[in-house]
């Protein structure tokens, strides 16, 4: 969870111009006295209030805030961005006034209607979006996938950030009764099991132990399940809280690919399902090394490769030819359109690869969208993702 003091700051300044255009708009008698004085008391407070929080996150204080953050960031964001919308919209009313004409009325009634309707929709992707599931049906089709896996079904599910579904363990019951309604053959999880830290997983071992899979249920780390955003007293302290993670795995049940891969047989025909640690642009560190995970890269054997960030394809493409990998880490950025089969996300315009399905030179890289939230407790639009690929043998 990195977060920068000048967006912070950014931010702050324009709640503040916000807040001063509203204030100004406002009827006279609503500007006057005591109510002036209110205002400005209550604005003052929420800005010491979020300041004082982001201070805790950029110094990694987490121990008296950390289970709530996620909710305490979407009040403020409730509050502020319908304010910064408002900011951004209402003024178009005085373009008329550049030319000695009246000021319109449409502007300011308009960006009203919508800082009114956000704090709602929010509310919605809050309790209704990021609680049901979308499921992704995704056929893989290739000449090297041996006829003793046509048909063989791989489950993907990606950033579950256990910590922000604050002990909803319903909710991945659901998860797993929906995933094992599909008889998987293998259950994939490409990373970030937890936010902060491995204890997060304790409440849900138990429910996350129930896969059923035929070929067993895999998994790779994200960038956040290495503890790196948490100021831990000691190097010690971080390492006991990474044993802790594979210890929680293996008591579920799943087999941790750390740089690592295995053979999956069927008849007398064999694919790879490689994995590797995280391995990310800048700032995100990288783990990973694919070389070790599986020295043969260049072999005739079809390839699965799980690797958390969907930036990491461009090296493997360079550097194998493996034919399927498996992401999540991008989650959409929370926030994603779809209209006439096209998505559209603030993600796009920072992530080459952010959400689906993505082909070149025969090779294919699924991003999935993911099932839990950072930063904040809502997905507009970007519906938890379960994802059933099915392989088709072209041989």
């Amino acid at each position: 969870m990195r977060v920068s003091l000048i967006a912070v700051f950014l931010l702050l300044l324009l709640n503040i111009a916000a807040d001063i255009y509203i204030v100004k708009r406002l009827p006279d008698r609503c500007r006057q006295g005591w109510r002036r004085a209110l205002i400005w008391t209550i604005n003052t407070m929420v800005y010491i209030l979020f300041t004082v929080l982001m201070l805790f996150v950029y110094y990694k204080k987490f121990d008296l805030l950390m289970y709530y953050l996620e909710m305490i960031i979407l009040g403020f964001f409730m509050l502020s961005v319908p304010k910064i919308l408002f900011l951004a919209i209402s003024p178009l009313d005085y373009i008329p006034k550049l030319f000695r004409a009246k000021p319109l009325k449409l502007f300011t009634p308009l960006s009203a209607v919508i800082a009114c309707a956000l704090p709602f929709l929010l509310l919605h992707s809050t309790l209704y979006t990021r609680k049901h599931f979308r499921i992704a049906e995704v056929n893989i089709c290739s000449n090297k996938i041996p006829q003793a896996f046509d048909g063989y079904k791989i489950v993907q599910i990606s950033d579950m950030h256990l910590k922000t579904l604050y002990g909803d363990t319903a909710f991945i019951n659901r998860m797993v009764d929906t995933i094992n309604s599909y008889n998987p053959d293998i259950v994939c999880f490409t990373g970030d099991l937890v936010s902060i830290r491995s204890d997060e997983m304790f409440p849900y071992i138990k429910n996350l132990s129930r896969f059923r899979a035929k070929n067993g249920v895999y998994s790779v780390l994200g960038n956040h399940d290495y503890g790196d955003y948490y100021k831990w007293p000691s190097p010690e302290a971080k390492e006991q809280n990474m044993q802790q993670m594979k210890n929680a795995q293996e008591q579920m049940g799943w087999n941790m690919l750390n740089n690592s891969s295995v053979e999956i047989v069927a008849a007398s025909d064999t694919i790879v399902l490689i994995g590797v640690e995280n391995w990310g642009k800048p700032p995100f560190k990288r783990y990973g090394d694919l070389s070790v995970s599986y020295p043969a890269l260049y072999d005739d054997k079809y390839k699965i490769l799980l690797t958390h960030d969907p930036a990491h394809w461009d090296t493997v493409l360079a550097t194998s030819n493996i034919d399927l990998t498996l992401s999540g880490h991008v989650h959409a950025m929370q926030f994603k359109i779809t209209l006439f089969g096209h998505s559209l996300s603030p993600a796009s315009y920072i992530h080459d690869r952010w959400s689906g399905r993505y082909d070149k030179d025969g090779a294919t890289l699924y991003v999935n969208d993911g099932i839990g939230c950072t930063l904040f407790p809502a997905r507009i639009g970007a519906f938890p993702e379960i994802t059933v690929l099915t392989l088709r043998s072209e041989q």
